[in-house]
């Protein structure tokens, strides 16, 4: 989980970056990096609850 803040925090610095920036080419570039660690942030986060999800189950068969 500490994995995904992380990557939302990069993905808000690229988006104020993109408004900071006056070049289209890299205000595209930075929005594009946006993108992609908010889409990388909610991959961990869907990991993170599926191993979470193992987990549980294999402490019930344990228990069984």
């Amino acid at each position: 989980m500490m994995t995904a803040k992380l990557l939302r925090r990069q993905a808000a610095t690229c988006a104020a970056l993109a408004k900071q920036t006056h070049d289209e080419d890299s205000r595209q570039r930075c929005v594009r990096l946006e993108q992609m660690y908010l889409r990388l942030a909610q991959t961990d986060e869907q990991l993170a609850g599926a191993s979470g999800e193992l987990a549980e189950q294999s402490k019930k068969s344990s228990a069984a």
